[in-house]
């Protein structure tokens, strides 16, 4: 396996295999930071074309990232804005319908429930099985649908859904399909175009090495004259770079997401840290980031199925990501299980009863194998 440890802080005593609960910085994104912190420090070495510059590149990275164009993209600080969008922008109303699951994470949960208070019937679909395919979601899809949100990859085991399967179920009921795609863009292969999928809403802080309070939206361009502007950020007013010149009235706004951007969108900290990891999620390559993750994951997934452990895997490579959950004999055990784990200087999360281990390119099979040792 290829070693990429410099170009990471060394972690040790500690094993960190939680990538999918915060995504650490690369050396390069902190040297970064410490260049941020002295333009902050000496403000009159900042140039003012960087409050436009630094977007644009973020955004432009964004889109590269997942195959869409820069008009699609709006900068957000977390995925529960980028969900919130089109939660609060499409104008539902009392009669129109939401699909949602009992199992997305809460940034595409409770915005999606709030909405009952206007008198929006919001369906809270629960698998039949252990995770949603789109038989479950079918039965409450109808006519007055407009919205199906789910999560692309779950936060729990890793199950990854057929976004193309739901994508088609959507566009049948005329529905747009809305996806909290944190815990797998940057880490699974990802081309927005060439699925069904309307809007993809994205925390930066885990699979991408962003700092906390980052994160993107990709909206589809032909769906985004249906969303509301309710607060105008001055920096995507049309001619904002010449602020002597910005009108007083009778101002225009493009037709690109940017509208939708976080205000204060040139925060130069957090853009500034988001930028050199994108930099560096672009050099190596998330096709190279998601074979490193899986091979790790192979090597656990063989050690866990020689212990008395119910891991939670899909036979199908298309559900798989680069999380993998296992559980003890009971709940009790479990929660012991990663208490030891934790107390033995190994890094993992637990989940709904669940054992949840995230790698990432600092990770090696050394560090699998210290997993394997402490529960064994």
């Amino acid at each position: 396996m290829s070693d990429f440890r410099q170009d990471f802080q060394d972690f040790s005593p500690t094993v960190y295999l939680d990538c999918a609960y915060q995504g650490p910085f690369p050396r390069a994104t902190e040297e970064r930071v410490l260049q941020a912190v002295q333009l902050k420090c000496h403000p009159h070495r900042l140039d003012s074309s960087e409050y436009f510059a630094l977007p644009n590149r973020v955004r432009n990275r964004f889109a590269t990232l997942i195959g869409v164009e820069p008009a699609e993209i709006a900068l957000t600080n977390s995925a529960t804005q980028g969900i919130g969008i089109v939660a609060s922008g499409l104008g539902l109303k009392a009669g129109d319908e939401v699909v949602i699951t009992s199992g997305n994470f809460p940034s595409n949960l409770f915005t999606w429930l709030h909405l009952r208070r206007r008198g929006v019937h919001v369906h809270v679909v629960k698998p039949a099985g252990e995770h949603v395919v789109p038989d479950d979601v079918l039965p409450v899809l109808n006519r007055r649908t407009r919205v199906l949100a789910l999560d692309w990859v779950g936060y729990t085991d890793g199950w990854r859904i057929d976004l193309a399967a739901f994508g088609d179920l959507a566009r049948r009921h005329e529905a747009l399909l809305v996806v909290d795609a944190t815990q797998g863009v940057g880490a699974v292969p990802l081309r927005a175009h060439d699925i069904p999928v309307d809007v993809l809403a994205v925390a930066a802080y885990k699979w991408l090495l962003g700092p906390y309070g980052t994160g993107f939206a990709y909206l589809r361009l032909d769906i985004q004259d249906r969303l509301d502007v309710p607060v105008v950020n001055w920096l995507s007013v049309e001619g904002s770079e010449d602020f002597d010149a910005l009108p007083a009235e009778g101002f225009s706004l493009p037709h690109a997401a940017k509208v939708f951007d976080v205000p204060e969108t040139s925060n130069f900290l957090n853009l500034s840290a988001l930028d050199a990891s994108l930099e560096y999620v672009e050099s190596v390559g998330v096709e190279a980031v998601n074979e490193h993750c899986m091979r790790l994951l192979d090597r656990l997934r063989e050690g866990l199925r020689r212990g008395e452990y119910r891991v939670f895997d899909a036979a199908e490579p298309e559900h798989r990501s680069t999380i993998l959950g296992f559980q003890a004999e009971s709940a009790d055990a479990t929660t012991a299980l990663h208490r030891k784990l934790r107390a033995s200087l190994v890094a993992v999360s637990l989940r709904h009863g669940v054992i949840r281990v995230s790698p990432y390119l600092y990770n090696t099979e050394a560090d699998v194998d210290r997993l394997l040792e402490v529960i064994r």
